[in-house]
């Protein structure tokens, strides 16, 4: 299961939850919360006892441990369930040193400037990117980013130049002054 897929599947419980919420039957509606709650205390629990017993099995479990949190999709229930192994903060940091390497090619370098439980700011700082350069690379900054902190709501990037887009929506047409006609 790829990254696009997790989210189709999020999103798929997102609205089946809703639609549970909506039932008039009150009794069906909790009885399908308290399914749903139970199955995720479950998954849960296994999913803590094995974070446990990899942090306890030596270099080579922590090794897997680590490993396999830098997943992105094994790194989304860890932190769904509260137990990923890695801190927030250093989480985003390993995303940064992935992501670097090939922002040097570029001429640039970026730095993690501050952090809360809803955004990274991020600063790039170097050489000035081009159109597509820019939108590449703040593609490929936010997808580090939001696959080792998937609870990160917002990433500021400072530093980075406007990629020269303009949405269609701005595009208005041109009015004849005299007039007020559009051209």
């Amino acid at each position: 299961m790829n990254n696009g897929e997790f989210q189709q599947h999020t999103a798929k419980i997102e609205q089946l939850l809703q639609q549970v919420n909506t039932l008039g039957d009150e009794c069906a509606r909790s009885t399908a919360v308290g399914l749903m709650q139970t199955l995720m205390d479950l998954h849960g629990a296994a999913l803590s006892r094995v974070v446990e017993m990899l942090s306890d099995s030596g270099n080579s479990g922590r090794n897997a441990l680590t490993k396999i949190s830098e997943d992105p999709l094994i790194c989304g229930l860890l932190v769904l369930y509260g137990i990923h192994p890695l801190p927030l903060q250093e989480r985003v940091l390993l995303a940064i040193q992935r992501v670097n390497p090939q922002l040097q090619k570029l001429g640039t370098t970026l730095e993690l400037t501050g952090i809360d439980e809803n955004a990274v700011r991020l600063l790039l700082r170097g050489a000035r990117l081009d159109a597509h350069s820019a939108t590449s690379a703040r593609t490929k900054i936010e997808q580090a980013v939001r696959e080792a902190a998937p609870e990160i709501a917002e990433v500021a990037i400072d530093g980075m130049p406007d990629s020269g887009f303009v949405p269609l929506t701005m595009i208005q047409p041109a009015v004849k002054y005299e007039t007020g006609e559009a051209i």
